[in-house]
């Protein structure tokens, strides 16, 4: 699988289950989404506005993606939010290692041979390690865990969540 197939399948309506842990604090949470993702246009606004952010060439995106969720709760109060992932391979020769931006950040993903896709960001706390993989074509799961960096150079895992996700229905036709 090469970095465009495991993009497509990205795309559809999903319903994810997330267990988290913070390993600092001793506990523990499961949260359920659902979670639609749909692809952006290269003239979209949001992803000129993101590649303009990072000095980029909106161009050289490849596959790039809206991602808007939602939380099932009781409460009438459903966090929800969305975000603009923007994958841009460092060549156009070799696309298995390139940086994804976000509104909020910027990191490095790396495709590896065993069709995960690891994506590396430095946030303020540390850094986030975030890899992706596929059971099935309708089927991912996601690990993703911060990594604390302290002044003795020791990395501390300060919370780790893992996703399962599964789709409950394709992309939706472009318009």
């Amino acid at each position: 699988m090469d970095i465009h197939q495991f993009l497509e399948l990205f795309v559809g309506r999903w319903r994810s289950q997330r267990s988290d842990h913070q390993f600092s604090k001793g506990n523990g949470s499961d949260t359920r989404s659902l979670i639609e993702i749909t692809p952006l246009s290269l003239d979209d606004p949001n992803l000129i506005a993101i590649c303009q952010k990072h000095n980029l060439d909106p161009l050289k995106a490849i596959q790039p993606m809206q991602m808007s969720w939602e939380e099932e709760s009781l409460s009438s109060k459903k966090p929800s939010g969305v975000s603009f992932i923007v994958p841009i391979p460092h060549e156009a020769t070799e696309l298995k290692k390139g940086l994804i931006l976000t509104s909020q950040s910027k990191g490095e993903y790396e495709l590896a041979e065993d069709e995960s896709l690891t994506i590396r960001t430095v946030v303020d706390q540390g850094s986030l390690e975030e890899r992706i993989w596929y059971g099935n074509p309708n089927l991912r799961f996601r690990v993703a865990t911060l990594i604390h960096k302290d002044q003795s150079s020791d990395r501390h895992v300060q919370s780790s969540k893992f996703y399962s996700e599964i789709r409950i229905s394709p992309a939706k036709p472009s318009a």
